[in-house]
């Protein structure tokens, strides 16, 4: 399972979401004297647009006194002279984006996520909180996953000797630490005891009585000859086959590089794929199956073609489709009624069809009448 990222649509709503600061209410101070009863003379259109725009700029830069250009001073050259802030009014901080759980968990069956829409949104953000504390879980955990594997990668090729000794990994690297403990800080007779019973176990055991006259060659430091015959046969084979064996190393490295890019590839594309198909992780097995026997048929199969058979062969997933196609219909359903009751209420300024014909009593009705008729 993976952690949700952020779309297009979370940073809008997250900026749509954030509040802006607040202004505070009017300063007022003791000292602020009281504003004239008469009437305030009137600025001249030029002062009156620079105080606009100066009340606007300390507005747009969180200035939270609300003085009017009459009660601001001027400079010398009888401009407006910049508002100073009020002392103790410090901005709130914004709030962060709230958390938005678009999308169910990938994890979840698909008959599940439908259900998602439903749910409140404080326990869609319990429930989004949770699958962080998972993926961060399996992300700080990776490390000891990968030793493990690596450990047991290094032990499959010897699993059959350990089965052999009724032991297990664990048991098995036990016994050749501690017997590589005692090989190296053991007294003299407990390694020549230990010795021995290797050579008993190992060699007589494997070779018979002439592994001791070997073993005692080698410990007097005498070279153990080989047969000559052997010897020469050997080294020709070896030198007959080394250009073969040469081509057949290239040939099986270029091979071993061509499949890994190959791999790569169709691992990017399919991960690719699955991220973007809504039920991918609920299907992807069956999709694996059905191009392996795509493949070996040899017939030819897109990951779209895969993904749609697998849809229709997952119980769960078809079931869902299911039901929207039936959603989806009855809305198409509900449409078509609501379209003809609309057609049916709806006012005409012919006359009804089975309207009693009444007679024309002179030409202008007989000709309004002809008409009438001929228009139906």
């Amino acid at each position: 399972m993976d952690q949700p990222t952020t779309s297009l649509r979370d940073a809008i709503e997250a900026a749509i979401d954030t509040p802006e600061i607040s202004q505070a209410a009017p300063v007022t101070s003791e000292n602020t004297p009281a504003p004239a009863s008469g009437p305030a003379p009137a600025a001249a259109p030029g002062e009156t647009a620079a105080a606009g725009g100066a009340d606007l700029n300390a507005l747009a830069e969180g200035d939270t006194t609300e003085k009017t250009a009459a009660e601001r001073a001027r400079d010398e050259q009888g401009k407006f002279k910049k508002a100073e802030k009020a002392e103790g009014i410090q901005p709130g901080p914004k709030s962060g984006p709230k958390p938005q759980g678009e999308r169910a968990p990938a994890s979840w069956r698909p008959e599940v996520r439908e259900h998602w829409g439903q749910l409140p949104e404080p326990v869609r953000a319990e429930v989004v909180r949770r699958e962080v504390e998972v993926q961060r879980t399996l992300q700080e955990s990776a490390e000891a996953r990968k030793a493990y594997d690596a450990v047991m990668r290094t032990i499959q090729p010897y699993e059959a000797f350990i089965k052999a000794e009724n032991s297990n990994p664990l048991q098995a690297i036990d016994n050749l630490m501690s017997t590589a403990a005692r090989l190296r800080t053991g007294t003299a007779p407990e390694l020549a005891h230990m010795v021995a019973g290797i050579v008993k176990q190992f060699g007589v055991g494997r070779f018979g009585n002439a592994f001791i006259e070997q073993l005692d060659s080698a410990l007097a430091g005498q070279h153990i000859q080989a047969d000559p015959q052997q010897m020469a046969l050997q080294q020709a084979l070896d030198q007959r086959l080394a250009p073969m064996q040469q081509m057949l190393s290239q040939f099986q490295q270029a091979q071993l590089v061509q499949q890994e890019r190959v791999a790569q590839e169709a691992q990017g594309a399919v991960a690719q794929f699955l991220e973007r198909a809504e039920f991918g992780n609920d299907v992807r097995e069956e999709m694996a199956d059905l191009l392996e026997i795509a493949q070996r048929r040899g017939q030819p199969m897109t990951l779209k073609d895969a993904y749609k058979k697998a849809c229709m062969a997952n119980d769960r997933v078809r079931a869902v489709l299911a039901q929207r196609a039936k959603a989806k219909q009855a809305q198409v359903g509900t449409a078509a009624a609501q379209k003809a009751r609309s057609a049916a209420v709806s006012v005409s300024g012919a006359a009804p069809m089975g309207a009693l014909k009444q007679d024309a009593t002179d030409v202008r009705s007989a000709i309004e009448a002809a008409i009438a008729m001929s228009s139906r």
